[in-house]
Parts: C-alpha cells; structure tokens; sequence
C-alpha cells in the first residue's frame, strides 16, 4: 500500500492543499496504536494487528490529491483521476492565499480541491492540458483577494 501511495504522490505535479487536522489526528492515533501495540500483553498475533492498524492511520498521511501531467487524482486511492480532455468546464475561485478549484465532467460537479499556488501558474498549466473547448471560468473574491 506505501509503494502504490508514493507511486501516486510522486505522479502529482500540483498538490492539492493538505487537511492539516486529518494529519496531526492521523499522527496521534498511529502514535497511540503503536503504544497499546507494545505495552499491553496479548499474542504476537494481536501485536501484529496493532502495528499494522498504526501503519494504516499513517498512510493518511500520504494522502496525495493534486494534478498530474495528463489527469486530476482527487483521492489517494484513484491513480487513474479524470483526464484533463474528459473536462467539460473547469472555474476556479481566487482567495487570498488559496485557489479553489470544481470542475464538471458529464454535467456533474467534480470535488472541490484547494491549491496554495499563485493563479499565475495555475492558468498556464490548465491552458497547455485542457481542449480547446473546455470553458475556464475566473473568480476573484475582491473581500479576501
């Protein structure tokens, strides 16, 4: 599982904003794993579950969403994302420190993604990927931008 999620996470040239609360408890709950692992008494084979439940609230933290060279990977999971040419509209929302990213595929809505990138960049990247006829659509929130 560590081998297919660094496989993924090392394909995303744009990584997605990080959910800093799902990693710290991802952390704390791996670290407490660990220690019921090896201070309660029971079978090596309770032992193993343990450490193996504590490697997998670690694997939260390489949680790897972001867009790859040909395709959108909106979870850790989905190494085969959305491709860039199935994208019907693409509307990105300028914050202060952020951009937010929807797109609709098929006439639905696609995951929202956060990015912390200047949307001088963004723009080029999307441009060089999309079809020529997938609609980009630019919001700036004037109140926070």
């Amino acid at each position: 599982m560590y081998i297919y999620l660094y496989l993924v996470r090392s394909s995303v040239l744009i990584k997605g904003k990080k959910n800093r609360l799902v990693r710290v408890g991802a952390s704390i709950l791996a670290l407490l794993m660990f220690f019921i692992a090896f201070t309660t008494d029971g079978t090596t084979n309770q032992l193993i579950r343990n450490i193996l439940s504590a490697l997998m609230l670690l694997s939260f933290n390489l949680d790897s969403k972001g867009l790859t060279e040909d395709r959108i990977i909106t979870t850790p999971f989905d190494k085969s994302g959305t491709l860039y040419t199935d994208i019907e509209k693409i509307v990105l929302l300028k914050k202060a420190d952020e951009i937010r990213m929807n797109y609709f595929k098929n006439g639905h809505r696609g995951p929202l993604m956060t990015f912390i990138i200047p949307l001088e960049e963004m723009i080029p990247f999307l441009a060089k990927r999309l079809n020529e006829e997938t609609e980009l659509s630019i919001i700036i929130d004037e109140e926070n931008g």
